[in-house]
């Protein structure tokens, strides 16, 4: 039996294990991704890029491919809770939706699960990412200095095993890989079962000419008084969602569509369906010394408010480059802890979030006295403060609430452990956008060209990637004139300070370095 041996593995080619493997070879390390499927996603699934996935899409260079993918029509959203397609609309999430572009410079993308992973296949190949399809990993053995693999060709039935410094288990709802390396979950666990039956019609007369659209339907004539329907990549062909019912017959579930669309007399083609669970699940923790889950296999959550995909594509965001600077000795192993620390509590929220917004919209009010109400949005997504992890604290800097760990993103305080905030800053004649300045590599803001120039001669000393912008002014930034903000490649600030002596401090805690 042959081996190989690779720094890292990543098991599942979804949203997760590809934005993975797209961020590890931008920061030099490529991975091999094992696929069991023939290909990647081609049923309707989640849909939409929120514009912190588009920030990380921008880095990744697959920005024009998410928004060629946008499906027919408009480039709009319609997401209402009504009564039907053609009845009494109730409540309109758009027209309530906070004005995303005072905190990010992108526009969400469209995208459907299935095209957004086509767009990061073809760049991870084109990166150079070994991805193959129809293979199994049938276990691994986590071991002091790597993973152990027993790998299975499926379409010859040939066995293989391999090794790997570092694995990321991105396998998914019933992805085995957690367990074997013993991690446990905990949340609320099954939520509701559901079937989706995809159909075929002409809805233009009644939907309107977006290209997403989204009905939250409340009708006590459908099985527990809600269900969705939903437009995909294609002209005239939706989905429709309600509670599962394994004697449901053909001819009841064309009613419950009649349903959904408030119309009788409608022709359609029922083309298939697919019954799968809502759940609400995190895992205990997001790694161990070697094996990291991502996507799925860390966090489940219900499809409701569209954060499932976005968050599994920003763990890669998060984690590629931190296991690519340890691989590179850019870093220490210690940096891999802070994946965990940042990214669970994040991920905590996100999933209640979610089943909150599930508990609203298809009137489960137990689950909604439970879970409570749905946080603020744009807090959510723009607000995060992370408690602790690869970042210097200010001395005066206070850890974020427990159970409020957010800042007002309209006011961003510009601390270590948040997103650096939007600005437009000017250098000059030309203008720095701190959201598209985000690259590979750390970024260095100061309106003082001597710091410039002394925190070049740090990086280049310890052989650190880095940018230094040198500004008119920081304030837009939320810094003193005489300060700068050192941001990571993720778009976290990780130190600001007045010195070169406390940037050299500041690297090697915040890479771990000894």
């Amino acid at each position: 039996m042959k081996t190989e041996t690779h720094d890292v593995v990543i098991v599942g080619a979804g949203l997760a294990g590809l934005s993975t493997a797209v961020f590890l070879a931008l920061n030099g390390v490529r991975a091999v991704v094992i696929e069991r499927n023939a290909s990647t996603s081609t049923l309707p699934k989640a849909r939409g890029q929120n514009p912190v996935s588009m920030e990380m899409l921008r880095v990744a260079g697959i920005t024009e491919a998410i928004r060629a993918a946008r499906p027919p029509g408009k480039p709009g959203i319609t997401s209402v809770v009504s009564e039907s397609l053609t009845g009494k609309v109730i409540y309109d999430h758009i027209a309530h939706r906070p004005d995303f572009s005072k905190f990010s410079p992108e526009i969400p993308g469209m995208a459907s699960q299935a095209r957004a992973e086509e767009a990061l296949l073809q760049r991870a190949r084109a990166l150079g990412v070994e991805v193959r399809f129809q293979w199994a990993c049938d276990r691994i053995q986590e071991r002091e200095d790597d993973v152990g693999l027993d790998l299975r060709d499926l379409r010859s039935g040939e066995s293989s095993s391999a090794s790997a410094k570092y694995l990321v288990a991105c396998d998914g709802i019933r992805g085995a890989i957690a367990e074997q390396v013993g991690i446990g979950h905990h949340g609320v666990g099954h939520l509701k079962a559901v079937t989706a039956v995809r159909f075929n019609a002409d809805l233009s007369r009644w939907a309107g000419g977006n290209s997403m659209t989204i009905h939250y339907v409340k009708n006590p004539a459908l099985p527990d008084g809600s269900g969705i329907l939903v437009s995909t990549d294609y002209a005239n062909q939706w989905v429709g969602n309600f509670s599962a019912d394994p004697d449901r017959t053909a001819q009841e579930t064309r009613r419950l569509i009649q349903i959904l669309l408030g119309v009788d007399d409608i022709a359609f083609e029922v083309t298939g369906e697919t019954t799968y669970n809502y759940s609400h699940r995190i895992a205990d923790r997001l790694s161990t010394r070697r094996v990291y889950l991502a996507g799925d296999a860390a966090h489940v959550m219900p499809p409701t408010g569209g954060q499932g995909g976005n968050t599994a594509m920003q763990d890669g965001f998060y984690l590629g480059w931190k296991l690519a600077y340890v691989l590179r000795g850019i870093a220490g192993p210690e940096l891999l802890a802070s994946y965990d620390t940042e990214r669970r509590p994040y991920a905590e929220i996100v999933c209640t979030w979610q089943a909150a917004n599930l508990a609203e919209r298809r009137d489960m009010k137990n689950l909604g006295t439970l879970l409570g109400e749905p946080i603020d949005h744009a807090k959510m997504m723009f607000g995060y403060l992370c408690a602790d992890g690869a970042f210097v604290k200010l001395p005066n800097q206070t850890a974020p609430s427990i159970t409020d760990p957010f800042e007002d993103p309209a006011d961003p305080t510009g601390f270590p452990g948040a997103r650096v905030p939007y600005a437009v800053l000017s250098a000059g004649s030309a203008s720095i956008n701190t959201r598209h300045q985000l690259t590979p590599q750390f970024q260095l803001y100061t309106a003082d060209s001597a710091m410039a120039q002394a925190a070049q001669t740090v990086a280049d000393r310890k052989a650190i990637p880095q940018r230094v912008t040198v500004v008119d002014s920081v304030a837009p930034i939320r810094l003193a004139p005489d300060e700068a903000m050192l941001v990571r490649p993720d778009g976290v600030v990780a130190w600001r300070g007045r010195s070169a002596d406390a940037l050299a401090l500041a690297y090697d805690q915040v890479l771990a370095r000894e």
